[in-house]
């Protein structure tokens, strides 16, 4: 993805905010994949969906620094990390709705991911007749 790319060129995230940002997008992911399952009725993918929800969770943890706001801690940008998630977490309906384009900071990188988006909807919109 293009926006993507553009978004970690712009940002220079470190790896752990990198990381970080793929996380917490990753439990974005399985929040809409669970919504999607309830929507849907669809029981025993909401049942697998909560699983992949409590191994992101899980894996996430796993990945803050161990000393978090203590001196010595690794330091990380959350600005930088939120501008990030913004970008990463728009294909997924709980990225759009908590992180809407207008907070992605740098214009050419929310110009870039409105493109995107106005692209994936309209080969995903259902032809009227």
């Amino acid at each position: 993805m293009y926006a993507t790319e553009l978004a970690a060129k712009a940002l220079e995230p470190t790896a752990e905010e990198e990381r970080l940002a793929e996380d917490y997008v990753t439990v974005l992911s399985s929040l809409s994949a669970m919504e999607q399952a309830l929507l849907e009725g669809a029981w025993h993918r909401l049942r697998d969906e909560a699983d992949q929800l409590m191994s992101a969770a899980e894996d996430m943890w796993a990945g803050l620094p161990e000393g978090g706001d203590e001196p010595g801690a690794p330091v990380m940008d959350s600005r930088k990390i939120r501008q990030l998630v913004a970008v990463y977490a728009q294909p997924y309906a709980a990225g759009r709705a908590l992180y809407p384009t207008g907070v992605i900071e740098d214009a050419q990188v929310r110009t870039a991911v409105e493109e995107e988006n106005a692209q994936a909807d309209a080969e995903t919109a259902v032809p009227t007749a």
